[in-house]
C-alpha cells in the first residue's frame, strides 16, 4: 500500500496572487507533497485549467473536499448531488465530504450516506465522509451508530474533533474509537485536544503526548487499510489558520506559521508511520 501526503491550500493566503492555482501548486510541489486537497467552494479557475497546473508541477493526487447545505435535508441531498458533479470535473482520486447535519434526524442522515455510496459507486470513485463538529460523525459515539447500519459508508478521520467533543484522548471508548478507524480511508492529520481542534505547533515539546496518541490511532488507520487491500492512503495534514491556531493577544498573529507546521507533521508522520 501507498501512502501518499497532499497539501490543502486553507491556510495559504494567495488572493493577491494573479494565478492562484499555480502560486500554490508551486509551492506544494516544492515544499515535497504527492498531491492536493482542494476546497470545491474555493474553486473559482476552470477545471482543464486546474489539472494543467497540478500536472506541470508533478502533483499526481487529488482529493477534492465537498458540502452538503441548506436547511432541511432535502437540501442537503440536492447540494450533494451538486456537489459531486462539480467535484467530478476535477477528476479527483476521492471525494471527501462534509455530509449532513448534527440537527437531522437519523433516518435522514442515513439517506444521504447511501445516496452518496450509490453515486460513489456509480461513478468509481471513492467518496468518503469527515468527522467532524456540525455534522452528523460529530462524535464517536454517534458515528458508530452509522457504522453498524451501513456497512459501505467509509469515513475520512479527522479525529481532532472528537478530541473537543469527548474532553478526552478516546482511550475510554476503544470499541467505538476502532469501528471508525476500521472503516477510514482517509486521513486529516491534525492535532487536538481536549479544549480545542488543534495545538499550536506539532513540533512544540509541550504536546508530545498529544501528538504521540494521534499517531497512534492513525497507525491503526494504516493497519486497516493495509490489511483491506486498500491501494493509496491519502494523508493530508490539515493544520488550518485563525481561529483554529491560536493567535496572540491584541496583534492578531498566528503563534507559528501553519503552512511549516504542516510540512512539520507531514515530515513526522513519513518518519513514524509503518
Amino acid at each position: 500500500m501507498d501512502i501518499v501526503y497532499t497539501k490543502s491550500f486553507w491556510e495559504l493566503d494567495l488572493s493577491d496572487a494573479q494565478d492562484e492555482i499555480a502560486a500554490f501548486a508551486a509551492k506544494v510541489a516544492g515544499d515535497g507533497f504527492d498531491g492536493v486537497e482542494m476546497f470545491l467552494p474555493l474553486l473559482t479557475q476552470p477545471p482543464h485549467h486546474v489539472d494543467a497546473v497540478l500536472r506541470e508541477h508533478g502533483l499526481e493526487h487529488r482529493v477534492i473536499d465537498i458540502i452538503t447545505e441548506g436547511s432541511t435535508p432535502l437540501d442537503h441531498l440536492r447540494s450533494l448531488d451538486a456537489a459531486i458533479e462539480a467535484a467530478m470535473e476535477f477528476d479527483p482520486d476521492l471525494i471527501n465530504s462534509h455530509t449532513g447535519r448534527d440537527i437531522f434526524g437519523f433516518a435522514d442522515n442515513k439517506a444521504l450516506y447511501q445516496h452518496a455510496i450509490a453515486r460513489s459507486d456509480e461513478l468509481d470513485v471513492p467518496i468518503v465522509h469527515e468527522t467532524h463538529r456540525f455534522r452528523p460523525t460529530y462524535s464517536a459515539i454517534e458515528t458508530r451508530r452509522y457504522l453498524e447500519e451501513i456497512p459501505e459508508l467509509l469515513l475520512n478521520a479527522d479525529l481532532s474533533h472528537w478530541m473537543v467533543v469527548h474532553e478526552s484522548d478516546l482511550s475510554d471508548q476503544d470499541d467505538n474509537v476502532e469501528a471508525a478507524l476500521e472503516r477510514s480511508r482517509h486521513i486529516h492529520a491534525r492535532v487536538g485536544f481536549e479544549e480545542g481542534p488543534q495545538i499550536g505547533d506539532p513540533t512544540d515539546p509541550t504536546w508530545a503526548d498529544h501528538v504521540d496518541r494521534h499517531i497512534q490511532l492513525w497507525q491503526r488507520i494504516v493497519d486497516h487499510c493495509r490489511a483491506a487491500a486498500v491501494a493509496t492512503l491519502r494523508i493530508t495534514p490539515e493544520f488550518g489558520p485563525p481561529p483554529y491556531v491560536p493567535t496572540i493577544p491584541f496583534s492578531g498573529e498566528p503563534v507559528t506559521d501553519v503552512w511549516q507546521a504542516n510540512v512539520a507533521m507531514r515530515n513526522m508522520l513519513r518518519t513514524r508511520l509503518t
